[in-house]
Formats: C-alpha cells, sequence, structure tokens
C-alpha cells in the first residue's frame, strides 16, 4: 500500500519546520498540539497568511510618489522618508520598518474558536488580508530588538515582486474607529484611497470582492488567494514527492548546477518562494513564486 503524503519523511520533516517557524501565543503545549493536528493544507494556509505579513528583500521599482504631495507630514518627516525609500530601492531588509507583531503572534488556536464571539482576526494583519496592504515605519534609528524606532506616520503600501506603490502616510488612527464605532478620518481616508484605486483597474460593472489577491476573503479571514495557493502547493507536493526517490530525476532538477556526490533535497520555503532546497549544495529550486 503507498503510504499517505502526510506519513513520509521528508513531508514529516516540511511540516515541522513549517510549525517551529510560526510563533505560537500563548506558546503551551495546548496550542502546539492543535498545530500539529492541522492537515497539510490547513498547515501550508496558517504559514502563508503569517509569511505574506512580511516582505522579500529585493530591489524595487517605486510608484505613487505623487500620494504623498500636499501632505504637510511628508515635509516634516522627509528624511525618514527619503532613507526608508532608498533601502525599498536598494533591496534592503525592510522586516526592520514592518510591524513587530508578527515576530510574536503567528498563529492562535483563539482564532479558530468554534463560538460566535471568536475574534477570527487576532492573528491576522486586516488590512493587510482586506487591502492587500503592508504598513512601514519611518524611524531613522534601530532599536536594540532589531526594529527600526516606533513612528505614529506610516506608509501604506501595495508590495510585489518588483514594485512598491505608495498609497499615502497615514497616522496609526487608519487602523482605529472612533468611540462611537464610527471610522476616524484617517481611516475614511485610507479606504477611500484603496476603492479609488480598486475602481481605477475595474472594468464598467466589474465586481470587485476585495482582498488580498482581490479574490475575497473566507470565513476563517484568510484571503481566499491563501487558500487557493495552499491547496496548489500540496499538489505540487503529491506530484513531485514521489519521483524524488528516482536518481534519474533528481539529476534532471539540478541541470546545470550539478549534481553533488550525495543530493539532499528537502521541501522548503525563502520568504515566500516555495521549492526544494539542498543546503549542502547551496542549491534551491524554485517550484512556485511568492507574491512579493
Amino acid at each position: 500500500m503507498t503510504a499517505a503524503i502526510e506519513d513520509l519523511k521528508r513531508i514529516k520533516a516540511f511540516r515541522r519546520e513549517l510549525i517551529a517557524a510560526i510563533p505560537r501565543f500563548p506558546n503551551d503545549k495546548a496550542s502546539l498540539q492543535a498545530f500539529k493536528a492541522k492537515s497539510l493544507t490547513d498547515l501550508l494556509m496558517t504559514y502563508i497568511g503569517w509569511r505574506l505579513r512580511y516582505v522579500a528583500a529585493r530591489p524595487r521599482k517605486i510608484t505613487g510618489l505623487s500620494m504623498l504631495d500636499g501632505d504637510p507630514r511628508s515635509a516634516t518627516l522627509k528624511a525618514n522618508i527619503d532613507a526608508f525609500l532608498q533601502a525599498v530601492e536598494a533591496g534592503h531588509d525592510l522586516t526592520p520598518y514592518l510591524s513587530i507583531d508578527q515576530h510574536t503572534r503567528g498563529y492562535t488556536p483563539a482564532a479558530e474558536a468554534r463560538s460566535p464571539d471568536a475574534n477570527t482576526w487576532a492573528d491576522k494583519d486586516f488590512l493587510l488580508n482586506v487591502m492587500g496592504l503592508h504598513h512601514f515605519h519611518l524611524g531613522l534609528t534601530k532599536e536594540t530588538a532589531g526594529h527600526m524606532k516606533r513612528t505614529n506616520e506610516v506608509v501604506f503600501a501595495s508590495v510585489t515582486r518588483d514594485t512598491f506603490e505608495i498609497l499615502g502616510l497615514f497616522t496609526h488612527a487608519a487602523f482605529d474607529y472612533e468611540g462611537d464605532g464610527t471610522m476616524t478620518p484617517e481611516r475614511v481616508k485610507l479606504w477611500s484611497i484603496y476603492e479609488a484605486r480598486q475602481a481605477a483597474g475595474a472594468s464598467p460593472g466589474q465586481l470587485m470582492t476585495g482582498g488580498y489577491g482581490g479574490l475575497g476573503i473566507t470565513l476563517s479571514s484568510q484571503p481566499v488567494t491563501v487558500t487557493r495557493t495552499a491547496m496548489r502547493y500540496v499538489k505540487i507536493l503529491r506530484e513531485i514527492e514521489p519521483k524524488l526517490d528516482d536518481p534519474a530525476y533528481v539529476r534532471a532538477l539540478y541541470g546545470k548546477s550539478g549534481v553533488p556526490p550525495k543530493p539532499k533535497l528537502k521541501w522548503h520555503f525563502r520568504q515566500l518562494d516555495f521549492g526544494l532546497l539542498d543546503e549542502d549544495a547551496g542549491f534551491f529550486l524554485i517550484l512556485a513564486k511568492g507574491p512579493n
């Protein structure tokens, strides 16, 4: 009888790598057991949704600079903005400019609780999942913990593999509501810019569902894009994993890189690029590119 894919050695190692990477809260036995009980597809959904909150280090073209024009805060923070955008163009690691929540709040079983008051957003970035936007702090100095000094003003941007599109400069009030439940002026401004951007790219009469990738949001608060991507990666695993015990197939994978004396491939994510890694040979075969 053919072994189930989740029982195979490389897949088990891959699962352990994903589970070890994602910070759980609370970091206890119960959250670990809940994580280990996930199917491979659900585990990949959780990993992709969490890792999406980061941005891969690579040079990017900056667009949308005009969205900063006329905002007096842009003039006040010119040195900060210039330094940050230089880092973007140069392809530096932007992690220090991002929120620090994802470093410690990657997964909680509470977000999956089947109760009317469950907070499905407890371990997710609402504006990233709904609008596809990252936000970046603009500090000029790095704190001892490794992140740039927090600023009340942040830049919201749509980040792809080659483009950094600025939507504007906002205060943290963009994340908040007023005491009566209405949106703050900053949040209204962000939604207005986002909706205008969506409408500009839509065909007449086109229904816009929103969500990262424009495919909407699931009941679990994950973008549909994340769910579909996880399902596609499981399909890749099922198709390729059985072939990795075939020496001829493995040799073909290395191609011009040259096959090492003892090939040792494992499933791996590099940021959100998904593929096969041979650490000893310094070889990484990308089977599916990540979004940024």
